[in-house]
Formats: structure tokens, sequence, C-alpha cells
């Protein structure tokens, strides 16, 4: 799944919580499961990769998939 869908989803999910809304804890852990692949991923890249532009895009993006993650797994304790 793309970047962009991907962290739409998350605050979707995110957004839907904090107006009230249960959150389906099957969307939740597929959420969770898709940003870990996604993590995995970027940093796999980021061991290959040589540009600097590339990197800092890359680490930007791993970051934000990080905070996400961090989002969800606090849904999920609650």
């Amino acid at each position: 799944m793309k970047f962009s869908r991907l962290i739409g989803k998350a605050e979707k999910i995110v957004d839907s919580h904090e107006q009230g809304h249960p959150v389906e804890s099957a969307k939740l852990s597929k959420l969770q499961r898709l940003l870990g692949e996604k993590i995995s991923r970027y940093q796999a890249k980021l061991e290959e990769m040589d540009d600097p532009k590339k990197r800092k895009k890359l680490q930007t993006r791993l970051k934000v998939v990080n905070a996400q993650l961090k989002k969800s797994k606090q849904l999920s304790a609650r």
C-alpha cells in the first residue's frame, strides 16, 4: 500500500476514535500489520541507499510510519 494511503487510513482511525466512535479490533490489527511491513521495507531500503536526499526523505517517512504505529498501539491498549 502506498505511503500516503496508509497514513490516511491510520489518521482516519485515530480521528474516528477521538470523536468517540469505537475502533474495530480487526481494522486496527490490520493497520498495525501494514505499518509494520512498511517499516521493515523502509529499513531495508535505508540500508542499501546511498543518495543523501533519498535517505533523508526515507528517514522522514520512517519516522511518520513509526509515529502512526505508536498511535495505533495506544488505541489498542485502551
